[in-house]
């Protein structure tokens, strides 16, 4: 597009020196013999046949006019460019001063039709044409004398009409009007101009530059009003996949300065995205935006100073997924570029050696006076896994005052999850030094298990069947030192059968952690605490998450106090079954406690069961067959209620005289 735009302007340079060549013979030769001139010449002089109506002159008071002249295409019948009139009032007395003084410039139907059809132009044999006898001179860097100050330009009712033909695209400029009541080269009168246009496909855009040349100084205005979004698809088609794209864009834009010093121009910028739809070649909708407006009442880049009265953003609607082949929504939504095309040459673009340090930047000056963020709607689906996950967060908010980087901020977020849970995240922290201090705390609440399934098969091989989630999490950083304090809170946890297609990324005894953490009314509460320095190289926060969370769930397993705590424990906390040396059998408290026990056991295929009889010293050989006979009625009596050989082993330790009292010491293993 850039080159377009520079084409553009040589096309409009090649037809102001043409239209200045008939403003000239008109001057001195004459409005008749300019105009037979020009009909008669006008090939030999443009390489295009060219013709005009009526060129009028008047000698006294410096008035040239043009009417109905026109530039034709190669074929010599359509036209290519051509105006209804040309007014022009220019002081000869000033001449001998060295001044070209104009008093007006009226230009009036303007209509210029560009066709762009890969490298060539419609207009391309005129720049040849005006490049043939072109003899290259040494650029002449004398001052000049000369003094060129031109007044009341005006362009009146300008047409712009440009195609190119490979990209399916068409721009057109209707109602174009420019105005520039002052205009000086080599003098100190300012520069003041201004321009307006109309878009053909809806939307306006207006300019207005003023310039003082004594001090460089100039303010700049920008306005764009309804510009529809339709019209630039035609080169997102380059780098994108896309089939539609809909909205409109207003923007308004002052910048104030001086040319010679352009990084500490001040900026001030207003804008707004309106009714924004992309879709993708499938007609799908990538992401939609009901409005997002900002408000910029200075920015200096030198000085990396961004003063912000307000963001808001409403009615974002996206959709992000990940596919099996390791592609997602925008990988495969954008353009691969073409690696021979994009290769360098490396020494055209290497960098001359300087021995001189790069000043540094200037600290970060940002204020934000009103962030908000509201109705946004994002979905996230995940085919990487053996079922299908997607996972819909509606009615997202956010909303922060007065955001700096010269101190704390606040800001906080809420969120809707499916099923009728809420995310909230409330944030107090330092941008600018984040690591002196950060205060994060995050609460979910109602979060259906069953919405998790997908991740619980592909890591755990089983999926939930029941039970809602909440999760606490408060973490604060203070000096890189991070600690994390939270908390899950799971009601009526309940896994499904295990899925013999699926083999599980992680062996952590869920099952059987689920069903000895559950209270009596099948709640869990689990503390998961994280800390650790965040300068650290090996710092993850959620790999900290993982590991913690997976050293308790084995430790819960492996010491399952909590699902047997109507056995007798002894004072080394170790699960116990008292038995009486004298008994073969069992008593109905102690099967009930072994069936506890299995019940354990049969969570889990991968836990094993460990029931280790200790004994006092001087037994008779009695009391040993019965010790060998229990044994058996426990292994047959665990076999019987579902856990599998594999899972049982039964020892009897050394009788030692220690012991105070005799039984099975309960532990378990994975």
């Amino acid at each position: 597009m850039k080159k377009s735009l520079r084409i553009i302007v040589v096309v409009f340079a090649v037809l102001i020196a043409f239209v200045l060549l008939v403003f000239l013979f008109g001057t001195f030769f004459g409005g008749c013999v300019a105009k037979n001139y020009v009909n008669s010449h006008g090939e030999e002089i443009l390489g295009r046949k060219a013709s005009v109506e009526r060129v009028g002159l008047n000698l006294f008071t410096g008035h040239v006019s043009v009417r109905d002249l026109a530039v034709y295409e190669d074929n010599g019948t359509d036209r290519f460019a051509g105006f209804d009139s040309l007014d022009v009032g220019v002081s000869l007395l000033r001449l001998i001063g060295k001044t070209v003084y104009v008093r007006h410039i009226t230009l009036a139907g303007l209509n210029v039709g560009i066709v762009q059809d890969g490298s060539h132009f419609n207009f391309s044999s005129i720049i040849e044409h005006f490049q043939q006898d072109t003899v290259e001179r040494d650029e002449d860097t004398t001052p000049s004398d000369w003094v060129v100050s031109m007044h009341n330009i005006r362009l009146l009712r300008g047409q712009l009409n440009y195609t190119d033909v490979r990209k399916n695209s068409h721009w057109g400029f209707n109602q174009m009007d420019v105005h520039v009541p002052d205009f000086t080269i080599g003098g100190e009168d300012h520069t003041d101009a201004g321009l307006t246009l109309a878009f053909a496909n809806g939307g306006s855009l207006t300019a207005d530059v003023k310039f003082n040349p004594r001090d460089n100084h100039f303010d700049a205005e920008l306005g764009l009003q309804g510009f529809a979004l339709d019209q630039v698809k035609p080169y997102l088609v380059d780098v994108a996949y896309i089939d539609e794209v809909k909205g409109h864009l207003a923007l308004n834009a002052a910048a104030s300065g001086r040319l010679d010093s352009m990084a500490a121009v001040s900026l001030a910028v207003k804008a707004s995205l309106d009714g924004v739809d992309i879709r993708d070649k499938q007609h799908a909708s990538v992401a939609s935006l009901r409005h997002l407006g900002v408000d910029v009442p200075r920015v200096v880049i030198n000085k990396n100073y961004f003063d912000i009265n307000k963001v808001e953003l409403k009615g974002l609607t996206a959709r992000y997924e990940l596919f099996a082949d390791s592609t997602n929504t925008f990988s495969r939504l954008l353009r691969q570029p073409d690696t021979a095309s994009a290769q360098v040459d490396s020494t055209a673009t290497a960098q001359p050696e300087t021995t001189e340090p790069a000043s540094p930047a200037p600290p970060l000056k940002l204020r934000v006076g009103k962030l908000l963020v509201e109705d946004v709607n994002f979905t996230f689906v995940d085919h990487t896994l053996p079922d299908r996950f997607e996972y819909a967060v509606r009615d997202l908010q956010l909303s922060a005052d007065n955001l700096t980087t010269a101190g704390m901020n606040n800001a906080r977020l809420l969120a809707t999850l499916p099923s009728g849970g809420k995310a909230i995240v409330n944030w107090e922290g330092n941008i600018s030094d984040w690591k002196e201090y950060q205060r994060l705390r995050l609460n979910i609440k109602g979060l259906h298990l069953t919405d998790l399934s997908p991740y619980m098969v592909a890591y755990f091989g089983m999926p939930f069947t029941d039970g809602i989630f909440s999760f606490t999490s408060f973490n604060t950083i203070n000096h890189s030192k991070l600690r994390g304090d939270n908390r899950i809170d799971i009601f009526k946890p309940t896994l499904g059968e295990s899925r013999s297609d699926v083999k599980p990324q992680l062996r952590l005894p869920v099952r059987a952690a689920l069903y000895i953490l559950k209270d009596k009314d099948e709640k869990v509460l689990l503390p998961v605490p994280v800390s650790g320095n965040i300068d650290s190289p090996r710092f993850n926060y959620f790999k900290l998450v993982w590991k913690t969370l997976g050293n308790l769930i084995v430790k819960v397993v492996t010491t399952p106090t909590r699902a047997l705590d109507s056995m007798m424990v002894d004072d080394e906390g170790r699960l116990f079954i008292p038995v009486d040396a004298d008994e073969r059998d069992f008593t109905s408290e102690q099967f009930y406690q072994i069936d506890k026990v299995a019940d354990v056991a049969k969570m889990d295929e991968n836990l094993v069961l460990h029931l280790n009889l200790v004994t006092r010293t001087g037994h008779s050989d009695k009391v040993l067959e019965n010790n060998e006979r229990r044994n058996k009625i426990l292994q047959r009596h665990l076999v019987d209620l579902g856990v599998p050989e594999k899972q049982i082993v039964i020892t009897t330790a050394e009788p030692d005289k220690a012991v105070k009292k005799e039984g099975y010491v309960v532990t378990t293993s994975y």
